[in-house]
């Protein structure tokens, strides 16, 4: 059996803000994890605002769960905005760009399926620029 506590865990977020608790891991992590070769999962923590570059997974399906706080995902191929509270899952399929804003405070058990690093950041526009710059701003033709 293998094991991960709780206290290694939160050290670990206090120490990266983010944590992959299985996976087969090309980087090092802030805590010991599970090798496994077909799926990763982790948890990140979002002490204060934060703005995620727009990526997209080439292979991974990406599953998200909002354990605290909220998290803004826009979609710039469809030009929608989603919000996820405390409770929502979320899930990304491989090939849709996505960008991400979480509120200070969120935290969010995230997993990938089959795993394995394949995230491509995608060109950030004005438009997009101008949504993550604060929690409240929207996105808008205009600052292309």
């Amino acid at each position: 059996m293998n094991i991960i506590r709780n206290c290694e865990i939160e050290e670990g977020l206090r120490e990266t803000g983010r944590v992959y608790l299985c996976g087969n891991l090309e980087k090092s992590n802030a805590v010991r994890h599970i090798p496994t070769e077909r799926y990763e999962i982790g948890i990140s923590d979002y002490p204060v605002y934060t703005f995620e570059k727009a990526h997209v997974h080439l292979f991974n399906t990406e599953f998200n769960f909002v354990l605290e706080g909220a998290v803004k995902i826009f979609l710039p191929d469809k030009k929608q905005e989603f919000l996820f509270c405390k409770g929502d899952l979320y899930v990304i399929e491989p090939g849709e760009p996505y960008v991400g804003k979480c509120l200070a405070g969120t935290r969010t058990v995230f997993s990938k399926v089959p795993g394995g690093n394949d995230k491509l950041l995608v060109e950030m526009s004005p438009s997009l620029m101008q949504w993550g710059s604060s929690w409240e701003s929207s996105y808008g033709e205009e600052a292309e």
